[in-house]
């Protein structure tokens, strides 16, 4: 899977690619999964939301214009979610409590799940450039930065582990990090 920017990804999505769909799916599925756990919605409820906000992409992808001037991606796809969320919410009310008491309840609902929305963002982000990483650097240097900044594994067991030398496997990580970096720094354009 290409770990690409919002931008081009979003590009090759409303020019139809296939692959890119899939690619945007699987990407965004996990987090919008997350989003409807913060939001208290049922697992049925979070797959449905999962595919009402993939729908509304689809429906908009000819027409949708990612305009980094205007704000960025994750807020954008944060509101779709609240706005497919809400519906479902909404969906679900039992008119045993009052329907502006219900609307209440569920705005105080959303304003507690953004406070974990950019933490939840940042976490998705870093396991798919971890993903890339692994896909991008040599199998010995993503197993050095693996065990040396991910696992704390002391660089002297790293080398003998791996039997390669204590400054090869900082080097390594070194390597690595630069590499994540780099591709965070990418998918954040």
């Amino acid at each position: 899977m290409a770990f690409t920017t919002n931008g081009t990804l979003l590009a090759a999505v409303k020019s139809g690619d296939e692959i890119s769909w899939e690619t945007f799916y699987n990407m965004y599925k996990p987090l919008i999964l997350l989003k409807g756990r913060d939001l208290h919605l049922t697992p049925d409820e979070r797959e449905e939301l999962v595919q009402n906000v993939m729908l509304s992409f689809f429906k908009s992808s000819g027409t949708f214009q990612y305009d980094r001037s205007k704000g960025r991606f994750r807020d954008y796809l944060r509101q779709v979610i609240h706005n497919k969320a809400c519906d479902l919410m909404l969906r679900r009310h039992d008119h045993e409590v009052p329907e502006e008491k219900f609307r209440s309840d569920v705005l105080e609902v959303l304003a507690q799940s953004d406070r974990h929305w950019e933490n939840e963002y940042q976490e998705h982000l870093l396991r798919q450039a971890l993903q890339e990483l692994r896909n991008t650097v040599s199998p010995l240097v993503f197993q050095a930065f693996s065990m040396l900044a991910l696992e704390n594994i002391p660089g002297r067991k790293v080398a003998e582990t791996l039997d390669i030398s204590t400054n090869a496997a900082y080097v390594y990580k070194h390597e690595a990090l630069k590499k994540l970096k780099q591709l965070i720094a990418e998918a954040e354009e």
